[in-house]
């Protein structure tokens, strides 16, 4: 598939989050596998839950041991593993039977969550994959050069979210004809979310309170829209680019 400049450079920097992903799962798993090493052992269940911890605790430690590699496949790695665990848990004996969708979802609980953890990691992991390899090299490059400009004073930043979304702060940069907009969890650096848009899907709209109406979001997908936010002061010659 033919990707556009903007769509190439949307990808890589999608996969940038994914990086937040990868250390959370390193330290998950680096506690988790001692774990199940500990069941598998000192187990007194049947053989066969016994043999089902055992392969878990194995799975465990190399999917850990792929994280700390640099592979464009790790991603993967983690999404089998979670389906791993889903099938693991399936073919265990100690599942109520339920005769009602509530009692199955109650009884089945754990296994629909990492069946559904284990999709989304494997279509983060395509893209991660994809966007690793050689052949976007100077889109990565340019995305690393982009993020360190979000450091200086010449974007657009605001608070946004509530106790129910989660508190977030928002940057935006207008880069060469496009716009780079980063989600980091409020008073940190951790990166929640990046993407790259042409400069039709954000808009900018000042109120009448002095304040601005944001608005982020390609055709076909579903708008963000920020209300009464206040930018930064370092934003307004950036904004009246717009």
């Amino acid at each position: 598939m033919t990707l556009s400049r903007i769509q190439r450079l949307d990808l890589v920097a999608r996969s940038k989050a994914s990086i937040q992903t990868i250390s959370y799962a390193r330290i998950a798993l680096l506690i988790v596998t001692p774990f199940f090493a500990l069941l598998a052992i000192n187990s007194t269940a049947p053989s066969r839950e016994t043999a089902l911890v055992a392969v878990l605790a194995a799975s465990s430690f190399l999917t850990a041991l792929l994280l700390w590699f640099d592979w464009r496949f790790r991603l993967y790695a983690l999404s089998l593993f979670c389906f791993l665990f889903a099938v693991c848990d399936v073919v265990s004996n100690d599942h109520p039977h339920s005769h009602t969708l509530l009692g199955f979802i109650g009884a089945n609980a754990l296994v629909l969550s990492f069946a559904y953890y284990g999709c989304g990691l494997w279509l983060m992991g395509r893209r991660y994959a994809l966007a690793s390899h050689t052949s976007f090299r100077d889109e990565r490059e340019q995305l690393d050069r982009w993020m360190d400009e979000l450091n200086g004073t010449a974007h657009i930043e605001f608070p946004s979210g509530s106790f129910w979304t989660g508190y977030w702060t928002y940057r935006i940069l207008n880069p060469e004809g496009c716009w780079l907009v980063a989600q980091f969890k409020r008073g940190g650096s951790k990166l929640r979310s990046c993407r790259v848009y042409e400069l039709s899907d954000v808009s900018f709209k000042r109120l009448p309170s002095g304040r601005w109406q944001v608005e982020i979001g390609r055709e076909g997908e579903k708008k963000k829209s920020f209300i009464e936010v206040e930018v930064s002061s370092g934003s307004p010659p950036v904004l009246r680019m717009t």
